[in-house]
């Protein structure tokens, strides 16, 4: 009886398991062969490559490429390694600059300036510094980049707030008529392995784009330009991330209108293996030739750097006077140029090349009349003043005058004054390795070098044709009984 209890508990419970098994079973499944790409026949599209010409002459420029490091620019200096070799190849040099500070003495002597994705915006006296430095000749580059930017995150609310380069070059880019746009250029149809690279070979005629077919930016902002030409346009199918649309008058690439300011939305297409994508490499190589080949406009602000050449050659005019106190103000210039990797050697004849520096005084008439004719400096001597123009009439007692002049064969630096006191004093000047005590006007200075005037107290009288002058005594004050 137990037994068969416990059979119909047994039953009780399968029965309703095996029939809903049976309701709802269909059968046995047979898995489908699933199909798989077939691996071996799979071809990565390749982008062209350029494969590097043999060696070529180029031309050698010379000169200082600055790089600023200074505003916690998104990059290091192995991503512009190919740049930099193509500049070593001019005779340019690159140094890096990690203090701003620094800036306004290494614009005196670079030949370009080059900004490469900051984080922090330029001051209002750096921008001012960098427009005075392209006003004289110098060249800008500013590259930017839309896969770089500075991440902030607030520890206490969790909020992650990015701001992207292109807030930071846009106060700087405003001079120049040219705008970076907080986006990035896409094109769905024909790129280089993604969406974000972007392929561009409509180019404005400059000779940046020189030589170039195609080339490839990977992740670039687009860039619009007022007054001057964008250089790399894409086709109707590279839209902006912002717009969705194509808009003719952006590109990935700008130049001002005088041509001395370049800006990029990319600078990746410099680093390795993009650098031989397409024509990239003939882009780098312009834009180094950009970067060597300014004019600058010769000036004394770019004083101690005035000179071309390694040696100066110092001339004194025969009026001059080689007091002890002018040989020890000399020793003190000689000692600052040498700080500058500048050599200075007396001479007694004036070379026909190279670089001079030239002592004189107002009264050094034959000597310096050449270089006074082409500043039109007039000197008389029965007056108190000498005639500059702009300047007007400058008094002779207690200044001292600067004028810079260049030629195919060499620079010249005249140093004139109205007495070798005063002249010594001018050389100290220059010692100190800056003109700021001095008003300059391009090539032409004007710096204060003592005391001008008559400072004393007498009367003058004539007699007997003579010119006396008669001292006033000042009467001394007697002590009171007090003390």
């Amino acid at each position: 009886m137990k037994d068969q209890k416990i059979w119909i508990a047994v039953a009780a419970l399968s029965l309703p398991v095996l029939a809903r098994a049976l309701w709802f079973y269909q059968g046995i499944s047979i898995r489908p062969e699933i199909a798989t790409p077939d691996y071996a026949a799979l071809v990565v599209p390749q982008p062209p490559l350029q494969t590097p010409a043999p060696d070529e002459e180029v031309t050698q420029y010379g000169g200082t490429v600055v790089v600023d490091y200074a505003h916690i620019n998104q990059f290091q200096p192995a991503e512009i390694q190919s740049l930099t070799e193509k500049l070593e190849e001019r005779g340019g040099k690159v140094e890096f600059m990690s203090d701003a500070t620094l800036l306004e003495n290494g614009l005196k002597y670079a030949s370009s300036y080059v900004l490469i994705s900051p984080s922090t915006s330029f001051t209002s006296g750096e921008i001012n510094l960098l427009r005075a430095f392209v006003e004289r000749g110098g060249r800008l580059a500013v590259f930017t980049d839309a896969t770089r930017g500075m991440v902030y995150s607030d520890f206490f609310t969790g909020t992650t707030t990015v701001t992207p380069d292109a807030y930071s070059v846009n106060p700087l880019l405003a001079n120049f008529g040219m705008t970076v746009n907080n986006d990035y250029l896409y094109n769905l149809t024909d790129n280089e392995g993604n969406f974000r690279n972007v392929f561009f070979d409509d180019f404005g005629k400059a000779e940046l784009t020189f030589g170039l077919k195609q080339v490839a930016l990977y992740g670039t902002h687009s860039l619009t330009s007022d007054s001057g030409l964008v250089l790399l346009q894409g086709d109707g199918s590279t839209f902006s991330s912002v717009s969705d649309t194509h808009d003719p008058a952006e590109g990935g690439a700008a130049i001002s209108e005088d041509g001395n300011v370049l800006a990029f939305g990319d600078f990746t297409f410099m680093s390795q293996p993009y650098e031989h994508v397409a024509d990239n490499a003939t882009l780098i190589a312009n834009i180094a030739d950009f970067l060597l080949a300014g004019k600058r406009v010769p000036s004394l602000a770019n004083f101690p750097y005035v000179f071309d050449g390694s040696l100066i050659q110092a001339l004194s005019a025969s009026d001059v006077q080689m007091t002890a106190e002018m040989i020890s103000a000399l020793g003190r210039l000689q000692t600052s140029l040498r700080a500058n990797n500048n050599s200075m050697e007396m001479i007694d004849e004036k070379p026909a090349q190279g670089q001079v520096l030239l002592l004189g005084t107002f009264d050094s008439v034959e000597e310096i009349d050449p270089i006074a004719n082409r500043f039109d400096l007039t000197m008389d001597d029965f007056s108190e003043f000498v005639t500059l123009p702009g300047f007007g009439d400058i008094g002779r007692a207690g200044n001292g005058v600067l004028l810079f002049d260049t030629g195919k064969n060499g620079n010249t630096l005249v140093l004139l004054a109205d007495t070798t006191e005063d002249l010594t004093s001018l050389i100290d000047i220059l010692s100190n390795g800056s003109l700021d005590s001095c008003v300059l006007q391009g090539t032409v200075g004007v710096c204060s070098v003592g005391y001008g005037g008559s400072f004393s107290d007498g009367e003058s009288f004539e007699e007997g044709g003579e010119t006396f002058e008669e001292e006033t005594s000042i009467p001394e004050e007697e002590p009171t009984p007090s003390g």
